[in-house]
């Protein structure tokens, strides 16, 4: 007998039918128009990442630290790295982490590899933390946070940063959306 008799097993065979072939195909149309990246990862792949913030609307927060940086420490254990459990963050933007003194690449925008020493400095980051932000089309947004000088006010200036990043990429404005700090010198990923 080909179909099941009994009507529950007849309903529970069209679910699996329906969810188990349909879902698949739609997920192979669907694959060349979304790429999926975790949420919060060292940059190793930024045409990947940027691909997956352009599909998605979304920012980049790009925490560049060493491990020797005692500072760098508390920005990541306080600010950062709970952004991962917290549900306000979880599909708004992602974080990408570079320790400029870890033995590790990235591939860049045209394919190559460098060390992430070199994106740092190429970045024109000299001291660390660096916070920055940057949008899908991998232009930094507004000014990073470079070094910690009040904690207190850590949390109020980083979400200052990210709601800056959200709103630029939704509704770019050059005014608003371009750093402050040396608008000639703007970094781009």
């Amino acid at each position: 007998m080909l179909f099941p008799t009994h009507p529950l097993i007849r309903l529970v065979a069209l679910c699996c039918l329906l969810t188990g072939f349909s879902s698949p195909l739609a997920t192979a149309q669907d694959a060349p128009d979304t790429v999926s990246v975790p949420f919060m990862e060292n940059l190793s792949n930024l045409p990947k990442d940027l691909a997956a913030m352009q599909a998605a609307k979304i920012p980049m927060v790009l925490f560049v630290h060493a491990s020797y940086c005692p500072y760098c420490q508390v920005v990541d254990s306080n600010f950062i790295a709970p952004m991962a459990n917290d549900p306000a963050y979880q599909g708004k933007l992602i974080v990408r982490r570079i320790e400029i003194d870890a033995p590790l690449s990235i591939i860049d925008r045209q394919g190559n590899t460098e060390t992430n020493r070199d994106f740092a400095q190429r970045l024109g980051v000299r001291l660390v933390p660096v916070v920055a932000f940057f949008g899908p089309d991998g232009q930094q947004i507004g000014d990073a946070i470079t070094g910690v000088t009040v904690p207190d006010f850590y949390p109020y200036y980083l979400q200052q940063g990210i709601d800056l990043a959200e709103r630029c990429v939704k509704h770019p404005d050059p005014k608003a959306c371009t750093p402050t700090t040396k608008k000639t010198d703007r970094r781009t990923l």
